[in-house]
């Protein structure tokens, strides 16, 4: 051929067009993607990570051998949410090793199932701190057997937590303000019958069923039965799952108990073969307490039995092939691997709303199988077919079948015609149509009431589907009425794809695992700009009300909202006050407290009002820089809830010890008492310093002049909140509280310190003594504080009264002092505090700087507070640590010690005693019976427990970590310190943490 020939292709067949080739761009394959298949399709248990709606992340190592702990906390510093450093889970010793498989959080987040290869189950219980599980050890039926490794497990209900719920399903605007819908909810969930006790039960490879709970003394023990005869080994479980029967399926014996007003308290059992058969249990458990048996104190109940029925088998499981037009249930098209089970689920009964239709939904299997490519039929001109997950589901349906066959209706001999006969109830599992999804589903979670669905692809994208239409939720654009943050605008962005999941407490962070151990998080974001502006777009209103509706649910479930404050990022401080409203209002919290003796809200207030705690928390958390640095609502809450936490404690021993007027404060008491009191009078030198100080800071402010405008901005200027503090109707009434118990301690203490009394022993004195210097340190009398709460009260309630002010109204009031501002119906006696109060030597009764010592009560030392922002502020508290709960000095300079009426030598011989009769069993009764052996190394080796700290994982606020046979504390107050201080004053969980560098 002539060289000089060129021959154009294109023009050979006549197309000259030029033609561009696309590029494929897939996502490569993740690592460890066929391996983790193949795991989760041997076994419904292997579960490697889990978050506890308390906010603690636990995963199992890569080798398999051991478990971490990190927790979900706020750093003081930055401000930054994240996890904390891993801490190892404490195993026992001896045990038979295995690789660990699975772990499970309970419901409320206080207990952890860790299962190994073995079918060993081990349950681990918070121990005061969230990093801290201790191993219970249970009492078993019988050994465990090996080679029988768990298939599926769940968690009954604990009463009462999770008898009765409030569910928000959704807010509507009205106006410039939302309307809650939240309405109450009774489950009818299997449940451990005595309040607070946990139970999990679960099924073994080769059908062994096992129920373990907890007894009156909090010990762990166990029951067993059998799925009908010994399954074949050649036919074994792979999956199993649980969900609550809720009266659904009921068997004639049932059905009699429920007539009669008893609970129905039966379990529905999938379980899958490795034949592929999908096998439908009955499961009820027979509890037999009586009543006067359901107490911690009364003793050991009988353990329950455990009845099981089949209900029926289904055969054809696999998903439906479509793949060429085949519709034949079960058969693979030639050429085509078979699908994977790799996710067993059982749907119960969700909640209806009323005045809703199609809300709520029957028990549903569900099963996700994994189907890989088929690897012969494959079209080079077609796109390469990846591995995806299928999902087939089964309605398990109640249907009522005749007796007899209508067919005998034509016998003449008979007597009745067959539609007489009671007709008996039959079961039927109908099944769904297949639904295909676009990749791998390595992860799955039903969430918010079992209503929303959770897939994590293996392409890395997070994804929520209604599970009543099976629609995939996202952003919809309605402002006016919001469902859910996913709704509202906040999606998970699209980031490198996981092998293991696992959500947060409201399922808006996922801790994302890979082989490797390394563990990321990834956060859901808002999609229409940023809260951090003042913008009237109707967006951010929705915005605000979702994330309010997300906490609403949140506090309904007992469930950490801290990851929701991960996710809101910088606000306005207009979008801080629109928060803190809403959240009043969504979480409907009423703190006004009346304007007579015959309201009472303040001592519901006062008492469980977890609502209020965790509104309280919210506002001091917006506010609040470092540890000590808070804006003036963010001060005002905070110094509320101190206020709160010191007032429980003096009334509730005040009554304790019944008439104060005959008795006088006991000995074993005496050492929890002295922070608390010490607090109590620097406090009130406290507010008066702040009066002092604003007062001279508007002094020469004409009458006239000083407006609302005004001395408001001087309050926020100097960030001092005693004005607002006294006119606020909580804080005032629980400082009025305060007179009766302290009067009645001073005396006390002043009784056993006389040195002119008979009666005190030098040990009695020693012991009171510091009691007495507490409540004698103040720079005036302290009666002079009462009056001026009493006064205040008076005028606040006298002008609340001569307004007719509705109980709304007043409400709203007191919302708009803890944030900050002043009313305009209380300027007057604002004003007044701040003058006459002060200065007016004229009027009834005198000022206060005729009173007392002004230049004293300013050089009196009340930093340890926390309350003030200065630069020596700051470096003190950079070297010292306050327990927040004791309110005493535990490290730096002037460290506080508990007194005791025991000789050094003498509390020597006592915590000798402890440790010699501690002694270890198989069964710890008791968290705290256990914490006895953590002081001296859990050993017995005598080794004295280095002291440590709890700290806040909100706030940042630290306490001693008392636990019972801590040197220099008393059985009887350790005992007692661990009641009252499970939370932070702030209403949060501890976690344990490292000693303060420059605190020694």
């Amino acid at each position: 051929m002539d060289p000089g020939y060129n021959m154009d292709v294109d023009d050979l067949f006549g197309d000259s067009e030029h033609v561009t080739l696309q590029t494929i761009t897939a996502t490569p394959p993740i690592k460890g993607l066929a391996r983790r298949v193949d795991e989760l399709g041997a076994s419904g248990c292997c579960q490697r990570i889990a978050w506890s709606k308390n906010g603690c992340v636990a995963y199992i190592s890569p080798d398999g051998y051991s478990i971490n702990l990190k927790v979900f906390s706020r750093d003081t510093v930055t401000g930054k949410w994240d996890l904390g450093k891993p801490v190892p889970l404490e195993l026992p010793q001896g045990r038979e090793i295995f690789p660990f498989t699975h772990l499970s959080w309970s419901h409320l987040g206080n207990d952890l199932a860790v299962m190994d290869e073995a079918g060993r189950v081990m349950v681990f219980t918070c121990a005061m701190a969230l990093d801290r599980l201790q191993l219970i050890r249970a009492e078993l039926a019988h050994p465990e057997s090996e080679v029988d490794s768990v298939v599926g497990m769940h968690w009954l209900a604990m009463l009462p937590y999770e008898q009765k719920n409030h569910i928000a399903w959704s807010a509507a605007r009205h106006g410039s303000t939302w309307k809650w819908n939240i309405e109450s909810h009774k489950f009818r969930d299997a449940h451990h019958p005595v309040d607070g006790k946990a139970s999990l039960i679960y099924l073994k490879r080769h059908g062994e069923l096992k129920l373990r709970f907890q007894q009156n003394d909090s010990s762990w023990h166990e029951s067993v039965a059998q799925l009908g005869p010994m399954i074949s080994t050649k036919e074994p479980f792979t999956h199993a799952a649980f969900a609550s029967n809720n009266g659904m399926l009921l068997g004639r014996d049932v059905l009699a108990r429920v007539a009669n007003g008893d609970q129905d308290n039966s379990l529905l059992l999938a379980a899958y073969d490795v034949q592929s058969r999908l096998h439908l249990f009955r499961v009820e458990t027979l509890w037999t307490i009586p009543h006067d048996k359901r107490a911690q104190t009364a003793g050991p109940f009988e353990k329950p039995t455990i009845h099981v029925s089949l209900i029926t088998v289904e055969d054809d499981c696999n998903p439906i092939d479509l793949a060429n037009g085949e519709l034949s249930n079960g058969t693979a098209s030639r050429g085509a691997a078979a699908a994977q089970l790799t996710h067993l689920n059982f749907l119960p009964v969700t909640p209806e709303q009323d005045n809703e239709q199609d809300i709520g939904s029957i028990p549903t299997i569900q099963a996700i199988f994994c189907r890989p490519p088929n690897v012969i039929s494959f079209d080079q001109l077609g796109p390469h077919e990846t591995p995806h997950s299928i999902i087939v589901r089964w309605e398990v349906q109640q249907i009522q079948k005749s007796a007899l066959h209508a067919s005998l209706d034509q016998v003449t001999s008979k007597k009745k015609v067959c539609s007489s006969v009671s007709a008996t109830s039959g079961f039927l599992l109908k099944r769904l149509p297949d639904f295909t999804l676009h990749a791998v589903v390595l992860a799955f979670h039903p969430i918010w009431y079992n209503m929303l669905l959770a897939f994590c692809y293996s392409d890395g994208t997070i994804e929520f589907r209604k599970r009543s239409t099976m629609e995939t939720i996202m952003p919809d654009g309605n402002t006016d009425t919001v469902t859910s943050l996913l709704q509202a605008g906040f999606v998970f962005p699209h980031a490198e794809p996981s092998l293991h999941t696992a959500f947060s407490p409201n399922h808006c962070m996922a801790a994302c695992m890979q082989q490797e151990d390394a563990i990321k998080l990834r956060s859901i974001e808002y999609q229409h700009g940023t809260l951090a502006t003042d913008d009237e777009d109707p967006r951010h209103s929705a915005a605000l009300a979702a994330l309010i509706l997300q906490s609403s649910s949140a506090a309904n479930q007992y469930y950490s909202s801290d990851d929701i404050f991960a996710i809101i990022g910088p606000l306005s401080d207009k979008r801080k006050q629109d928060f803190i409203n809403l959240l009043f209002e969504g979480l409907a919290v009423n703190i006004d407290c009346g304007i007579d003796e015959m309201s009472n809200n303040h001592l519901i207030l006062l008492g469980r009002s977890p609502f209020f705690v965790k509104t309280l928390s919210a506002m001091h958390l917006l506010g609040l820089e470092g540890t000590i640095n808070r804006s003036l609502s963010s001060k005002m809450a905070w110094i509320t809830l101190n206020i709160k936490y010191v007032t429980q404690i003096l009334t509730t021993i005040a009554r304790m010890h019944g008439s104060l007027e005959k008795t006088s404060l006991r000995p074993e008491v005496v050492p929890q008492f002295i922070g608390i009191c010490r607090w109590v009078m620097h406090f009130m030198a406290y507010i008066l310093d702040e009066l002092f100080t604003i007062g001279r800071a508007v002094e020469d402010i004409p009458s006239s002049a000083l407006t609302r405008d005004v001395l408001e901005a001087k309050i926020h200027e100097l960030n001092k909140p005693a004005v607002l503090l006294l006119l606020s109707a909580f804080p005032r009434a629980m400082m009025k509280l305060w007179a009766q118990p302290i009067a009645w301690v001073k005396r006390s203490a002043e009784t056993f310190t006389n040195p002119s009394a008979p009666t005190p022993s030098p040990e009695i004195r020693r012991l009171y003594t510091p009691l007495q210097v507490a409540v004698n340190e103040l720079p005036f009398e302290w009666r002079w504080f009462e009056v001026l709460v009493s006064e205040t009260n008076t005028l606040v309630r006298g002008t609340y009264k001569k307004a007719g002010l509705s109980d709304a109204k007043r409400n709203i009031i007191e919302r708009e002092l803890l944030l900050g501002k002043i009313p305009d119906i209380l300027l007057p006696i604002a004003k007044r505090l701040v003058t006459d109060t002060l200065w007016n030597s004229s009027q009834q009764g005198g000022c206060l700087a005729d009173k007392l010592d002004a230049g004293r009560l300013m050089f009196f030392d009340t930093t340890w507070l926390g309350f003030q922002e200065s630069k020596r502020g700051v470096v003190w508290h950079d070297t010292h640590v306050v327990d927040v709960c004791q309110k005493m000095v535990i490290r730096g300079v002037g460290t506080q010690m508990h007194p005791s009426m025991l000789t050094p030598q003498q509390q020597q011989q006592q915590q000798q005693q402890q440790q010699n009769s501690r002694g270890r069993s198989d069964s710890l009764q008791t968290v705290h019976a256990g914490l006895v052996g953590e002081v001296n190394g859990g050993g017995g080796g005598g080794e004295k427990r280095k002291a440590q700290l709890r700290q806040c994982v909100r706030c940042g606020a630290c306490m001693e970590d008392v636990v019972l046979g801590l040197p220099g504390y008393t059985s009887h107050h350790a005992s007692w310190l661990m009641s009252v201080a499970k939370h932070c004053v702030c209403g949060n969980s501890w976690m344990l943490a490292e000693e303060k560098k420059g605190a020694r």
